[in-house]
């Protein structure tokens, strides 16, 4: 399992239009507090695109059905994300996770969800900064 990002970035390194894309691929498990992996990277040694995408792949581990966890509320699932920020998660992507979300501009397909009862709910995380302007390139 903790092979994936390697073997999914070797697969798609001959790719030339991929090319940007391969630090996200390959790095979208690693934590800011240095427990991910593949490589154990901490903080800014990891690329703002795996980042993104580890925030991005969070949510939408968490928001479908999965064969082993159901589907759980997105509100639910940002609140999660958000005790995370400063351990797992970049604190400027979970605040523009959280700005899309609150603005209802993240399009989700209807599944079933399971709300758990609100003592399963984590503590209240640390304060999340503005998101900050996002320009593609």
């Amino acid at each position: 399992m903790k092979t994936h990002t390697t073997k999914g970035a070797n697969i798609l390194r001959p790719v030339e239009q991929l090319r940007e894309m391969l630090p996200g691929i390959e790095l979208h498990h690693e934590s800011l507090d240095g427990r991910g992996y593949p490589h154990g990277l901490k903080g800014d040694q990891i690329p703002l695109l795996a980042r993104i995408i580890t925030v991005a792949d969070c949510f939408d581990a968490m928001t479908t059905n999965r064969p082993y966890q159901a589907a759980m509320e997105p509100d639910y699932v940002i609140r999660i994300i958000t005790s995370l920020v400063h351990t797992k998660f970049d604190p400027h992507a979970v605040a523009a996770l959280t700005a899309v979300h609150h603005r209802g501009e993240l399009m989700m397909r209807k599944v079933a969800t399971v709300t758990p009862p609100e003592a399963a709910l984590p503590a209240a995380a640390p304060p999340v900064p503005e998101a900050l302007p996002v320009t593609l390139a």
